[in-house]
């Protein structure tokens, strides 16, 4: 079955990785960013040559009305990745009020929004995938500061509550909690020592290498799957074994 697919934060790192490895002839692959037009049409390129088409759509998804555009640019979807993230790394103690509201407004509004706003056309086609992209620090309480914790667990409660709200429509929702990835955001916030802050992460994992973007894909295609249609509420961890549920 074709699909028209919205990953949002597509430009590069798990986003970039995952709409590559959902590209095939038949699919519409929608990539979401912000002020990045030149990097992710590299990575519209690559879906094309898989055969997928791949439209670019700019969006600053700390803005609702900008949210809800986006929806409306999209149009009908059969999957919806909330993948984009804002980082915060703010220390509880220095944490102010805007940098709070500003990360939940990233990784929990524009999620929410979406899913409303999305999932009444797969309610109505009978069928839809919403796979939210999380993060095991929920677990760990770190080392991310607690706005952005904070906000992932909330992501985590909207999944669930999704789940049982969408079920019966035939639209499933699951969170997909990716370890500790390294990408060039991980890259860009250790000052490019990226290996070296995952290093104790990597050395607790049960597959003790560095992980990549690209690991995450298999999983995500199970997500988005017709054979998954009884798989809904879950937070599946791919990190390697860093943390067991």
């Amino acid at each position: 079955m074709s699909q028209r697919i919205l990953i949002t934060g597509a430009r590069r790192g798990i986003g970039a990785a995952i709409a590559v490895g959902l590209a095939r002839p038949g699919n519409v692959l929608l990539l979401h960013h912000l002020d990045a037009a030149a990097e992710t049409e590299g990575v519209a390129g690559l879906c094309r040559d898989l055969g997928a088409d791949a439209e670019l759509l700019d969006a600053d998804l700390s803005d609702p009305a900008a949210v809800t555009r986006l929806a409306d640019l999209a149009g009908p979807v059969d999957v919806l990745i909330n993948n984009a993230a804002r980082a915060s790394n703010v220390p509880f103690g220095e944490l102010p009020l805007d940098e709070w509201a500003a990360t939940f407004a990233v990784n929990v509004t524009a999620p929410m929004l979406l899913a409303q706003a999305l999932s009444a056309g797969m309610a109505e086609r009978g069928w839809g995938r919403i796979v939210n992209v999380v993060s095991p620090t929920v677990r760990m309480g770190g080392p991310s500061g607690p706005s952005y914790v904070a906000s992932k667990a909330a992501l985590i409660g909207l999944t669930r509550s999704l789940a049982r709200s969408l079920g019966p429509l035939g639209i499933t929702v699951n969170a997909l909690s990716p370890g500790a990835i390294r990408t060039e955001g991980e890259a860009e916030l250790a000052a490019g020592h990226d290996e070296e802050a995952h290093a104790p992460l990597v050395a607790t994992q049960a597959i003790p290498r560095s992980l990549l973007p690209e690991d995450v894909v298999a999983t995500v295609r199970l997500l988005v799957s017709d054979g998954a249609g009884a798989l809904t509420g879950q937070v599946i961890e791919v990190g390697g074994g860093l943390i067991f549920r």
